[in-house]
């Protein structure tokens, strides 16, 4: 009962260390956010930025510590592997159709997510079984020693001519007894429970393959069947999101939006920009079309904040544009401005701005505005 009990806490701690590979692969950037010292760095130097693709190596040897604290290693190990991407697959639907930003990335510049992170997942889990099931048991197995034909050999005691006899001596010497090996009647109720027996267990692998092969087939359905929405319902899905908040820090504080909350306002921008959607709105009918009027008045002033920003990703001295609506959780932006006409009433177009992503993408596109506006103004 202790082994199976300590069997089962072995597989729960590979099961973790697994999920924490994964992790590791698909959202590195949570770990070690992307930073503007990374980018001073000279080549080679040593630092936790360098360290950074290694960082699936930590749990990875947590799984071997734990395989190796008792018998059944393989069955430990590829317990937590398998298990892991059984509920990685499983998951991988849901997630599309509630949460896209976890399983591919957003921007180009941001980690793979989960899309990237379960190829990388695939690879190890390949590497594992040539490794293991096939190269280190063809290695270390262990062989029972089989007696070799010794009936040529003679010891050299007994070739010692001093020692030979003759002929008539070794007739002479007595001979051992014949073994008999007498037998009773066949025992059929024996031979009956030995073939019963070899039949349950032929059953069970059989039952077992059954299992597996059921259990693949109905998690391929479920990844492939899994309804998703259409983008009409993914429109839906993000306006409903996009106004979720955290709890504030403290009272009074600003309200900040869900990580959740800033992916999906941001997709809602994106589709504006995309669609002009507001082409020939007037502000009422933009907020209308936000259900901005459904958001508690004091979030809503605060998203509907018009006064001049400054964000990291972009130079906004010589734009005239105006703020729209800002959803941000304190360290991700996703702005919405928008350019009117002459009476500043119509909306003409609308634009979306990111921000907070990553620090070196956004200093990488604020100097190349910076360039791009210097050397147009200079003309």
């Amino acid at each position: 009962m202790l082994g199976k009990l300590t069997l089962g806490m072995r597989i729960l701690l590979s099961l973790l260390g697994a999920a924490a590979v994964l992790y590791t692969f698909s959202y590195p950037d949570s770990i070690i956010p992307r930073s503007l010292e990374e980018q001073d760095l000279e080549a080679g130097t040593i630092s936790i930025y360098a360290a950074k693709p290694l960082l699936f190596l930590l749990p990875l040897a947590f799984m071997e510590l734990v395989s190796l604290l008792g018998p059944r290693r393989n069955l430990v190990w590829f317990s937590g592997l398998l298990g892991v991407l059984a509920a990685a697959v499983a998951a991988w639907p849901v997630l599309t159709a509630t949460r896209p930003e976890l399983v591919h990335p957003t921007f180009g510049f941001e980690d793979g997510k989960l899309a990237q992170g379960l190829l990388y997942y695939c690879v190890l889990v390949a590497c594992s079984l040539v490794l293991r099931a096939v190269l280190l048991s063809y290695l270390f197995k262990y062989y029972r020693a089989v007696d070799e034909d010794c009936s040529g050999e003679v010891d050299a005691d007994l070739l010692d001519p001093a020692k030979g006899l003759t002929v008539q001596q070794i007739a002479a010497l007595p001979r051992p007894p014949k073994a008999r090996f007498l037998f009773g009647e066949i025992d059929f109720r024996r031979i009956r429970s030995f073939h019963e027996l070899m039949r349950a267990m032929l059953g069970r692998r059989r039952i077992m393959r059954y299992a597996v092969a059921a259990a693949v087939l109905l998690l391929g359905g479920w990844f492939f069947l899994y309804p998703q929405p259409t983008p009409q319902q993914a429109l839906e899905r993000d306006l409903q999101a996009m106004y979720a908040t955290a709890a504030p820090a403290r009272p009074g504080a600003m309200q900040l939006a869900t990580t959740r909350a800033v992916h999906a306002a941001y997709r809602v921008m994106e589709h504006i920009s995309d669609h002009e959607s507001f082409a020939g709105f007037s502000r009422a009918q933009a907020e209308k079309w936000l259900r901005l009027p459904s958001v508690p008045e004091s979030y809503r002033r605060q998203l509907r904040d018009e006064r001049d920003i400054t964000l990291p990703s972009v130079d906004d001295t010589f734009e005239s544009r105006d703020r729209f609506l800002t959803v941000t959780d304190g360290t991700r932006w996703a702005v919405l401005f928008i350019r009117t006409d002459e009476s500043g009433q119509t909306i003409n177009l609308a634009e979306v701005q990111d921000a907070g992503w990553n620090a070196i993408a956004d200093e990488l596109r604020r100097l190349y505005g910076t360039e791009w506006r210097g050397a147009y103004f200079r003309k």
